[in-house]
């Protein structure tokens, strides 16, 4: 893939210009963006990560428009978010696929992170000693722990163990009722909570009454946010692979020019 941070080779298509410039016309719109992999390039070790220097200066520029909201759409909690996003992080922040949400105090929204029942409770204990059960067997296999989950990764795993960890932590998982597995790009997701990418955005939609909504993701995670997009919204595939998303860039050094275009339109 190749850097186009200088803006030498066009990674925008005529039909994605086009969309951008009817999404910028509304009077309000939401820009959301997830972290990994979109804002900042996949990295081995999730704590590496950081969002492209350009690509976090324009989702400060474009969040200071009239009209125009930003928000981070991250599978990622909202520690770890705050833990490798610098200074100023949109005020709208999105965690833990939906599970963990955080807006400006004057939306008035009435979301409330509630605490996990005891069942639930109980059974996030029960899931996380099957993942470490199977991470405890390949070399390069780790856990995250989030408030409501816990993640599988095998990114650093040999390439032939990564397919076997997570088919092993699959059928690991299979009897214990109620848990709810998202797979993506080396990651396995157990939680508790039953909520995704494609709820959050539907919340936002409302709770910031926008006319359309942008929507840029790579992983098989943000899919879920692409099928609940609108005729006046605009979904971007960041990279290679199978989507539901109408448009598509090559990598996270596409998004600078994507942000880029917005700020210009919408000026």
């Amino acid at each position: 893939m190749s850097n186009r941070l200088d803006g030498s080779v066009a990674a925008l298509t005529p039909q994605l210009l086009h969309a951008l410039q009817a999404f910028a016309a509304h009077p309000r719109i939401l820009v959301a963006l997830d972290f990994d992999g979109t804002l900042s390039p996949l990295v081995d070790h999730p704590q590496d990560a950081r969002p492209l220097p350009e690509s976090a200066q324009l989702v400060a520029q474009l969040g200071a428009l009239p009209g125009v909201y930003t928000a981070v759409v991250s599978g990622r909690n909202l520690q770890s978010l705050a833990e490798v996003y610098p200074a100023p992080l949109p005020s709208i922040q999105i965690g833990s696929h939906g599970a963990e949400r955080t807006l400006p105090d004057q939306l008035h929204t009435g979301w409330q992170s509630a605490a996990l029942s005891d069942e639930q409770s109980a059974l996030l204990a029960a899931l996380t000693q099957g993942l470490a059960r199977v991470a405890e067997k390949f070399d390069g296999v780790s856990l995250e722990y989030k408030p409501s989950a816990t993640v599988l990764h095998v990114r650093r795993a040999a390439p032939e163990d990564q397919e076997t960890a997570l088919a092993q932590a699959q059928q690991e998982l299979q009897d214990l009722d109620g848990v709810k597995l998202m797979l993506g790009k080396a990651v396995l997701e157990a939680s508790v909570l039953h909520t995704d990418k494609g709820k959050a955005l539907m919340w936002l939609r409302e709770a910031l009454d926008v006319q359309a909504v942008l929507f840029a993701g790579d992983d098989v995670t943000d899919e879920n946010g692409f099928r609940v997009l609108q005729a006046e919204d605009i979904s971007v595939k960041v990279g290679p692979g199978a989507t539901a998303a109408v448009h598509r860039i090559d990598s996270p050094f596409d998004v600078p020019q994507l942000l880029q275009s917005l700020v210009s339109m919408r000026n």
